[in-house]
């Protein structure tokens, strides 16, 4: 069959795409980074397209020529802008699926959330519109509300839990850690939009994604920490207010895990019924694993504990290299009578020492913020290493006894290098 997936690149689609490629599907994506999609499947057809944008059905019949099947994967946990939110969960897809009845594609199947019903944020709602529109519409439709994905890779919400079972000597959790969950692996979260991508049956089909059994999140922490192979820790509750406190500062960054979204979804069980769990295993035509047995069906890594180490520890090095910037702009500002004179010793006409000066004071806090937000960080951290790598060759030209100052002014340069080039290689968390 020929089928077009939404959010190619994301962790669930990811695995669908490798099932159907395995299987022999034809399969069509639709990527923002085209490069990107290209060198993870070089055997599928890639669009470019834009679910910020791409919001009338017009734009949508072309790609949807000779499909059969839709799969929409596209989703977003937290952005600082809901318009975003709305436009990508539900402006979009609504368009997406008028195109697929006026092109009389056979099936949608839509990756929706678990407990979308029963929380007021932006993310649940706009997920909620679009799976009741499509509920609506003469076409069949399959829409999946999975409970926590995990696997042997992670994003989201499983790559903070990642974190949080990795840290040395404790495992914060939040309150009491008594938060049910109802895991479902990813791979058996695949298996079953394959499954129903090639089963014949015609019904409309809303499935609770789910395992078979409840786990607490206090026992998803330990589990996880004992499949990386960490030592026992203890475990420290966090206070819910100190939680809602950092999920409110949290709003204010894109890529946070920490954020109003994220805490509201954690107050409320990610569980569902007995009769669900069944409904979703007879649909689908097998059991899922539990979380356990998921969870040890394939060895953690070195990578996988690289991983777990590093989670809190990106932030951090962004934040230091964002405050050195920041701090060393405004530094220049107040000790200008200092530097002048170093200035005149490294041979640069006075006439041009003040607008240097300022320029490069201002051009450091520029860098510094924009690594603050995370604006632009790879391009942002490449500007940042060929100013380092300029400014100490010339300093090293021009005043090489400055290597025997006992304060180390430039031999800084080389760590604050080398960090740099670690936060452009963790830029990416997918």
């Amino acid at each position: 069959m020929k089928i077009l997936i939404t959010g190619a690149t994301g962790f669930i689609a990811s695995q669908i795409i490798t099932d159907l490629l395995i299987k022999g599907h034809s399969v069509t994506l639709c990527v923002r980074n085209l490069g990107h999609a290209k060198n993870l499947f070089p055997e599928a057809k890639i669009i470019k397209c834009n679910f910020v944008k791409d919001t009338s059905s017009e734009i949508w019949i072309p790609r949807l020529k000779d499909i059969d099947i839709v799969v929409n994967c596209v989703g977003i946990l937290h952005h600082p802008n809901k318009k975003i939110i709305w436009a990508i969960h539900n402006d979009t897809p609504r368009a997406l699926f008028d195109a697929c009845v006026k092109t009389h594609v056979k099936k949608i199947i839509q990756i929706s959330a678990l407990g979308i019903d029963k929380v007021d944020v932006d993310y649940a709602m706009s997920k909620k519109s679009a799976d009741d529109y499509l509920l609506g519409l003469s076409i069949q439709s399959l829409i999946f509300r999975p409970s926590l994905v995990y696997g042997k890779s992670s994003y989201g919400g499983t790559s903070l839990f990642r974190g949080l079972s990795g840290l040395p000597f404790f495992i914060p959790t939040p309150g009491k850690g008594q938060q049910s969950f109802q895991p479902i692996h990813i791979n058996d979260l695949s298996k079953a939009v394959v499954n129903l991508i090639e089963s014949s049956q015609k019904n409309t089909l809303l499935l609770h994604a789910v395992g078979p059994k409840q786990t607490n999140l206090g026992d998803i922490l330990k589990n996880i920490r004992a499949w990386l192979g960490f030592k026992k820790a203890m475990i420290f509750h966090i206070p819910f207010w100190l939680i809602w406190l950092g999920s409110f500062f949290g709003n204010f960054l894109p890529n946070s895990s920490m954020n109003k979204t994220s805490y509201k979804m954690l107050m409320q069980n990610n569980v569902t019924t007995d009769a669900e769990v069944k409904h979703f295993t007879e649909s689908i035509g097998f059991t899922p694993r539990d979380f356990l047995t998921g969870l040890y069906s394939q060895p953690s890594s070195v990578q996988d504990h690289w991983h777990a180490r590093l989670y809190f520890l990106k932030p951090l090095l962004q934040i230091s290299i964002a405050f050195i910037w920041i701090y060393s702009g405004f530094c220049s500002l107040y000790e200008m009578d200092t530097i002048y004179p170093i200035m005149s010793y490294a041979g640069i006409n006075p006439d041009w020492q003040s607008f240097l000066l300022y320029g490069a004071s201002i051009l450091d806090i520029l860098l510094g913020f924009a690594t603050l937000v995370s604006f632009q960080l790879k391009k942002v951290g490449i500007l940042q290493c060929f100013i380092i790598i300029i400014y100490t060759i010339y300093i090293s030209w021009k005043i090489p006894v400055i290597w025997l100052d006992p304060f180390t002014p430039l031999a800084k340069n080389i760590p604050l290098f080398v960090a740099t080039l670690i936060m452009i290689s963790l830029e990416s968390d997918r």
